[in-house]
């Protein structure tokens, strides 16, 4: 059986090394709400910087984007958005790799943090064709002058015990 003193020693070791571990930990969030990621698209035109947690802080655009339909304004800011996140799994693990070590927990983090933040898309990507979208208006077609009249809905004919009022058990769905 173990005497006092080891017990003691081991009981002292447990709580340093507790206290190393949980200060290793708080110098990786430290670095972690740190991290800031900046990538462009479109030849510079637009970039976006995510932040600790992947969400966007910043998006800047430059005046090649007066060139740009709105849709392919929108399509760079995502793919920009994107490639950005895509960094940060890598960050992450840099990070946890320098202050805790690998653990289960480091690998956890990291692994959820590729499920969130998958791999880059291709460099700038085309924006889609707009003919190929789903819905596409062009300005130039006409537009029809009046509306066109509704057809009246088929209504139920009253039977002899109808007043108007169905309090019935039955579902208005079927009939029984």
């Amino acid at each position: 059986m173990a005497e006092l003193s080891d017990v003691e020693r081991m009981v002292a070791d447990w709580e340093r090394d507790a206290e190393q571990k949980a200060q290793r930990y708080q110098r990786m969030q430290e670095q972690v709400e740190q991290i800031s990621i900046t990538e462009s698209v479109a030849s510079g035109a637009v970039s976006v910087t995510v932040g600790h947690n992947g969400l966007p802080t910043d998006v800047k655009m430059t005046q090649a984007v007066l060139k740009m339909s709105p849709d392919e304004i929108a399509a760079n800011v995502l793919n920009a958005m994107r490639k950005a996140q895509s960094k940060y799994p890598q960050r992450l693990a840099e990070i946890t790799a320098e202050t805790v070590g690998d653990d289960q927990t480091t690998r956890h983090l990291v692994a959820t943090a590729v499920d969130n933040f998958p791999a880059p898309p291709e460099e700038d990507e085309p924006p889609p064709d707009p003919e190929r979208q789903l819905f596409h208006h062009d300005e130039e077609e006409p537009r029809p002058t009046s509306p066109s009249a509704p057809k009246p809905t088929p209504r139920r004919k009253p039977g002899s015990d109808d007043d108007g009022e169905d309090f019935s058990d039955q579902s208005f769905l079927r009939r029984d």
